[in-house]
């Protein structure tokens, strides 16, 4: 397995998130292309020394590097309003998250490039493991709702790798490696390249129509709905501007293909992979690429 927590001054493109009406039909989706799914979740913040329910419950497909989330609101907390304030524009990947070896060091640095930043959080959850169950920790960066329009962004700091990542889970029917990429559809694509930039202390660069911001590990590519129609048949849909897309590396492609057709799931060719669009359950797309050598 990879190392997922950074070095220090590093920052990773550590997982995306589906923010969903139900978990069952959106898990299922992400199941027919051939992902393994951990156990559903209820996570919990911890305030003054107690556990406090965070209002949401997730599922994840986990991956060497990074990983994909499914998340639902499961009570009546600002986390859960939040998330369905979100399912209102649309079901699909509302969350970008970022990686750091001292998130209270990335929060420090984002208020003082001007964003509201909130509290850092202490967020847990349930892990069964063969010792009994144990918390996975984490502890999270985020700012006032809103400013991002795509969705939540944040950075966080895994304290229990070992939790989080478990061989049982790395295995995927579809040969799924890594996450490579986020894809943010809109009007004018420098303008949120400009605020990710800011976000993630890296430089935005202009390519090929859009603009990219290259990561310690990972990267994120802004382009009109246009670019996304034409390259990956990623139809126009929810508000801009918003995440449309993430990459996906493989070891087989010709093996995801069998996959995707025995699940009767369209896949359009692009250069060097794959790209599906998914089903209203969990929305969004993802492009799968072959693996480099």
């Amino acid at each position: 397995m990879h190392r997922q927590l950074p070095e220090p001054g590093a920052v990773f493109l550590d997982h995306v998130a589906h923010f969903v009406p139900a978990i069952d039909p959106a898990a299922e989706a992400l199941e027919r292309c051939g992902f393994r799914l951990t156990p559903f979740t209820l996570q919990t913040n911890r305030l003054d020394g107690k556990r406090v329910p965070a209002g949401t419950g997730n599922r994840c497909a986990m991956l060497s590097c990074g990983y994909v989330e499914i998340l639902a609101a499961t009570g009546q907390t600002p986390l859960a309003r939040q998330l369905e304030e979100r399912l209102a524009r649309h079901v699909g990947v509302h969350l970008a998250a970022f990686s750091s070896a001292d998130t209270a060091d990335e929060h420090r640095r984002l208020g003082d490039a001007g964003f509201p930043v909130l509290p850092l959080v202490d967020m847990r959850r349930p892990v069964a493991t063969e010792n009994g169950e144990e918390e996975a920790r984490f502890t999270i960066a985020r700012i006032t709702s809103g400013v991002m329009p795509e969705g939540r962004t944040q950075f966080l700091t895994h304290h229990t790798e070992k939790l989080v990542w478990r061989e049982p889970y790395l295995d995927h029917p579809n040969g799924a490696q890594a996450l490579l990429a986020l894809w943010v559809a809109a009007d004018d694509p420098d303008e949120p390249a400009r605020r990710f930039a800011r976000f993630t202390g890296r430089p935005a660069r202009c390519s090929g129509g859009g603009a990219t911001i290259a990561l310690d590990r990972g990267s994120l590519r802004f382009v009109s709905r246009g670019y996304l129609q034409d390259e990956f048949g990623i139809a126009p849909g929810p508000p801009l501007p918003y995440i449309a897309a993430y990459e996906i590396a493989i070891v087989d492609l010709a093996r995801l293909s069998i996959l995707l057709d025995l699940a009767a799931l369209a896949a359009r060719p692009v250069a060097g992979g794959l790209a599906v669009c998914f089903p209203p359950s969990l929305g969004g797309a993802i492009v799968f690429r072959a693996q480099a050598e």
